[in-house]
């Protein structure tokens, strides 16, 4: 397995207990980037993803397809999890993964759509559905 496999290997088997393992595959100073978050050090890293665990259950991460270029790769996933607040959770996914020279994960950048999670908050959920259907192209 190469580099970027191991890692997306890593994050299919996730669990609260687990998540240490991860100090093996990352560097340091990992920097993690999402529409929420900017963060670096691997403490930082996995708080977050306790704190993930903390209010999902049944967390699961599905790599569908992945690419690796020298030190860059891509990974297109598909999340799931159960919120405590939200409910069902499944939205799709990628993440740039930059490596350092010893072949750990030195950036960790997901792009997903927020609006998974928005639309599920009730008010919020309502003017949100509305948005995109007005701003959805009709067929003709």
């Amino acid at each position: 397995m190469n580099k970027l496999e191991n890692y997306a290997w890593a994050l299919t088997r996730l669990k609260a207990d687990n998540l240490t393992e991860l100090r093996r595959l990352t560097a340091p100073e990992i920097r993690f980037i999402d529409p929420f978050n900017q963060l670096t050090g691997q403490d930082n890293f996995i708080g977050i993803l306790t704190e993930m665990f903390e209010q999902c259950s049944s967390v699961h991460f599905e790599i569908h397809q992945q690419q690796l270029q020298g030190r860059s790769g891509f990974l297109y996933w598909t999340f799931t999890a159960t919120s405590y607040r939200l409910g069902t959770l499944s939205f799709e996914g990628t993440s740039r993964i930059e490596f350092d020279q010893q072949g750990l994960v030195l950036l960790h950048q997901d792009f997903w759509d927020t609006a998974h999670l928005f639309k599920k908050i009730p008010l919020l959920g309502s003017v949100i559905r509305l948005i995109r259907k007005k701003a959805a192209y009709r067929c003709k």
